[in-house]
């Protein structure tokens, strides 16, 4: 995605703020007291939804900006969508309930029905990052290294054929890590993160490790470039890999 795009900088960075979401905002998830008052848990619940609402249509609108999610950007999206209608018809009827027990039973399903902040919008940023690095950085380093395997010859194998062969294994680590990666952490569900709070864990490894990868491939077309300017040969045309895409 662009420099909108859910929350993303660069990949680096981006893998970086999806790690260290889901813990910050588990931590922050239920209120530790109950209110005293009818009115008290109304207001609190409607300011609890408004956030998360504010901050879903914040993320949609960072993806429906972005531009290298391509046919992921309308799944993701919807994603982030589903939750904001039952969210602002949990928030009317809390408005409505009249005594504090039912108040407080209504908006303890804030946190334990949706986890907005600890999963929905922390998996949306796992999948970003995935979908960015398959749907951008990965075809446009494949087309790259195509190129500059195209320009071996028995004159420069020896200093070019390492750097090609290694920008294709780093291709093919970050291709692996994110392999149904998307898919796999949006049908992730409150009930599943109730159970288990670490479960977008393995997925933000799994980012940690393509993230690596795509950084030491964009490395290795660095080194592959200099050779060529430095030999005064024409090097294939340069990929722009810092994908950013919640």
């Amino acid at each position: 995605m662009s420099k909108n795009a859910l929350r993303l900088g660069t990949l680096v960075l981006t893998s970086a703020a999806v790690l260290g979401a889901g813990g910050a905002s588990a931590s922050a998830g239920t209120p530790a007291t109950s209110p005293a008052s009818l009115s008290t848990i109304q207001a609190k619940a409607a300011a609890a939804i408004t956030l998360r609402v504010n901050d879903l249509n914040a993320a949609i609108a960072k993806v429906n900006a972005g531009k290298d999610l391509g046919a992921d950007a309308p799944q993701l999206a919807s994603y982030l969508q589903a939750d904001i209608d039952p969210l602002q018809a949990l928030g009317q009827k809390i408005a409505a309930d009249t005594t504090v027990a039912e108040a407080q039973a209504d908006a303890a399903t804030i946190y334990i029905n949706f986890r907005v902040l600890a999963l929905v919008l922390p998996a949306a940023g796992v999948a970003a990052v995935a979908d960015g690095i398959d749907v951008t950085a990965i075809p446009t380093l494949t087309t790259f290294s195509t190129k500059a395997q195209s320009k071996v010859n028995p004159a420069n194998q020896a200093a070019l054929q390492p750097l090609i062969d290694d920008l294709n294994a780093q291709i093919a680590a970050a291709t692996n890590a994110t392999s149904g990666l998307a898919t796999s952490v949006l049908g992730d569900t409150p009930a599943q993160w109730n159970a288990n709070h670490a479960i977008l864990a393995p997925a933000a490894g799994s980012v940690h490790t393509a993230v690596a990868g795509i950084a030491k491939a964009r490395s290795d077309v660095q080194q592959i470039r200099a050779y060529f300017k430095s030999t005064k040969t024409a090097p294939p045309t340069a990929p722009s890999t810092t994908t950013t895409t919640t």
